[in-house]
């Protein structure tokens, strides 16, 4: 599995860094087009329809585009009484939907998957840092 490539399968199984690093080194959008993909507040709605159209269809040919989507969705992104945003190809009310009623068993899951690799992340680099700090104690009154 490459990272820029993902399965909607994948993108589902795999923990927040990953889908992170993907978005991260292969998105199209970055911070150059960031403007495209939310809604200026004195923008009319006939204007955010069609900014929002470029947006989804920008979207729709980046290859991180269901990484990004799920990325979106673990972080609680999109409102359904407010449709001011793009993520993923989706608008913030269809992640919104998604989240709280076609998926909210998947979503809780890995969001709880997740905060349990970052616990495992953070006592092995506790861990690492403890022994880093006994071996240096011990150079020094070796010294």
């Amino acid at each position: 599995m490459t990272l820029n490539r993902l399965s909607p399968t994948a993108a589902r199984r795999v923990r927040r860094p990953v889908l992170q690093a993907a978005v991260d080194t292969g998105a199209r959008c970055g911070d150059q087009h960031r403007d495209l993909f939310d809604r200026k507040s004195s923008a009319p709605p006939a204007t955010w329809a069609v900014q929002q159209a470029a947006a989804r269809q920008f979207c729709a040919e980046c290859p991180v585009r269901l990484a990004c989507e799920d990325l979106a969705l673990r972080d609680g992104t999109g409102d359904r009484s407010c449709d001011g945003l793009v993520r993923g190809g989706r608008t913030g009310q269809e992640l919104a939907i998604i989240r709280e009623i076609r998926q909210p068993g998947r979503l809780a899951a890995a969001a709880a998957a997740d905060w349990r690799h970052l616990l495992v992340l953070t006592a092995a680099a506790r861990t690492d840092q403890a022994r880093d700090c006994t071996a240096d104690t011990a150079w020094s009154t070796a010294a």
